[in-house]
């Protein structure tokens, strides 16, 4: 049977976005096509797009839609379910598994959904249907909430990396979709007072509203003394740094208290330095972790997190586009004044 030609977004060898004519997706044995409903522009959709290539440069991973074909002896799916599909697995047998390091095994990133996830129809590989990276939806769950269970998951795994107790302060340095995704975990699992900073004075005000105790400006000249003044002179037990600028690394480390953690979640321009006082870091015990990315165990956390109500996070969608309006959904996520969370619907 011949298909029509399917629209898809990808990165073109200028690194440009273009809408392209592509092949309908061809399964084979263990897989699915899935059809797309809704996508999530992520931040690092648009790093790529700036010449940020640290991870692989396919676009549209934040994905839900329905399944359209169900390849032979794959087991539990069927024609017609709603799903979220997770683009990257791991292999759960290498030496980083086996300790837990999911994220780094090197078949993590080699995994990917085929043309990508701004597509009309999708293929999901076997790797990924067998080892569960593919979630039926609950039947009152929207398919644009469940796009969300992406990088609600990817915060879960820094929540766990930071290993938060109930009565850590913390701070949120960029209170864009993820930052305020953070805000809104961190309320829910009834942590100490939340603080946020970001540029955008629009993006302060949403951080009160998602949950933040305190928001400020991250240009006030008075921001340190602000955050010592509401931690009696400590700092704060945690920094989660949610923009890849390496001056909001470099921020966060006056603000943070003796033995306290920072967390880098956003992703910095590859060859990126940044610098801080060594001496002073040492002597203070300041730890600095990472968290990139997130599996299949995180995103199925952060789906039932969202059916039982424990977080709301569909106000985060300022934006609804179609795929063939691509280019200008990706213009509108690319400005943090007039947008949170942009969507591309099928």
């Amino acid at each position: 049977m011949t298909w029509p030609a399917l629209k898809a977004a990808l990165v073109d060898s200028q690194g440009r976005l273009r809408l392209a004519d592509v092949e309908r997706p061809r399964i084979g044995h263990g897989e699915l096509l899935v059809k797309m409903k809704v996508c999530g522009i992520c931040g690092t959709d648009l790093e790529k797009l700036h010449g940020v290539r640290v991870t692989p440069p396919v676009l549209g991973h934040e994905v839900t839609g329905e399944i359209d074909e169900v390849g032979a002896d794959v087991q539990g799916y069927s024609r017609g379910d709603r799903v979220a599909v997770h683009h990257h697995v791991p292999c759960h047998s290498c030496y980083y598994c086996l300790r837990g390091d999911h994220t780094l095994c090197q078949e993590f990133p080699k995994s990917n959904l085929d043309p990508c996830g701004f597509a009309e129809y999708f293929r999901t590989p076997e790797t990924n249907v067998s080892k569960g990276a593919v979630f039926r939806l609950p039947d009152r769950m929207s398919y644009e909430e469940a796009a969300l269970a992406e990088p609600t998951g990817c915060c879960i795994r820094g929540v766990d990396r930071l290993g938060i107790r109930n009565e850590d302060t913390t701070l949120i340095i960029g209170a864009g979709p993820v930052g305020l995704t953070y805000v809104q975990l961190l309320r829910a699992l009834k942590t100490g007072l939340i603080f946020a900073t970001d540029m955008v004075e629009s993006r302060v005000n949403w951080a009160v509203k998602f949950g933040a105790d305190q928001a400020f400006n991250a240009a006030d000249a008075n921001l340190k003394k602000q955050i010592l003044d509401a931690t009696e002179d400590r700092g704060v037990d945690n920094v989660v740094v949610a923009s890849g600028n390496v001056r909001a690394i470099e921020a966060s480390f006056p603000l943070v208290r003796k033995g306290g953690k920072i967390l880098l979640f956003g992703i910095p321009p590859e060859g990126s330095i940044f610098s801080c006082d060594a001496s002073r870091t040492f002597i203070r015990e300041i730890k600095l972790i990472s968290s990139y990315s997130t599996t299949e165990s995180e995103i199925q956390r952060a789906l039932e997190m969202m059916q039982t109500g424990m977080i709301h996070l569909t106000d985060l969608i300022t934006h609804h586009f179609q795929l063939t309006e691509i280019t200008e959904a990706f213009r509108f996520a690319d400005d943090a004044r007039s947008s949170l969370k942009v969507m591309i619907n099928e």
